[in-house]
């Protein structure tokens, strides 16, 4: 039952959706929260108030397969759209979810349970869950908009966090007009942790991430 159910899971680990989603466990204190539950109910997580079972609509999740998360290698020829984008330069969005918050939050979820120095840090150390995500993973919040008749990608990024191939694709991105130098947001170094990858997480096939990837 497992490996059928895990078939899918290329990018992150299938545990915790198991877990959850198939054995019925439920968690208590999701996120590092007090007085909640994560409950899985048909292949989602829901996340409700301990004391009134009521359901919070802005933590739901679905399943980490690479088939639900929508994940594709991204290139300048794709179509661009809003996703996250990771090490690979594969495009991570489910079709039915809108906005980073969720998504950075389903993949938030992923480090705190894979890694309890992270978790240490998250309750120490909360901030914006873009720039607390991309601290540990090579992570582009990639967004597309439009001023008249040009489009413009804006990408938030950490520099130092980035992979050869993000940086290929965010240096083809300015080659080709899709953005300008201003709407790429560096995130600076000024907090006091340092950048680690957590193969944990998030497991890179390409051999040459071994180097980019360490415990």
């Amino acid at each position: 039952m497992f490996q059928e159910f895990a078939k899918n899971y290329h990018t992150f680990t299938p545990y915790f959706d198991f877990v959850v989603c198939v054995l019925n466990y439920k968690i208590l204190n999701p996120q590092m929260e007090a007085n909640k539950v994560l409950v899985g109910k048909n292949n989602h997580m829901f996340v409700y108030d301990i004391n009134s079972l009521i359901f919070e609509d802005n933590f739901r999740y679905g399943l980490s397969d690479d088939k639900t998360l929508n994940v594709y290698p991204i290139n300048i020829f794709s179509k661009l759209e809003e996703c996250i984008i990771d090490g690979n330069n594969n495009h991570i969005m489910p079709k039915d979810m809108y906005g980073h918050v969720q998504i950075l939050q389903q993949v938030l979820n992923m480090l705190l349970i894979s890694n309890k120095t992270v978790c240490e840090e998250y309750l120490e150390f909360k901030s914006d869950i873009g720039y607390f995500v991309s601290r540990y993973l090579p992570i582009i919040r990639f967004q597309v908009d439009k001023n008249g008749g040009i489009m413009l990608a804006k990408s938030v990024y950490r520099e130092d966090n980035l992979t050869e191939l993000q940086n290929n694709f965010i240096n083809e991105l300015l080659d080709n007009r899709y953005t300008y130098p201003s709407f790429l947001y560096k995130i600076d170094k000024y907090d006091k942790y340092n950048s680690i990858d957590l193969s944990d997480c998030l497991r890179y096939k390409e051999s040459d991430f071994q180097e980019i990837i360490k415990r």
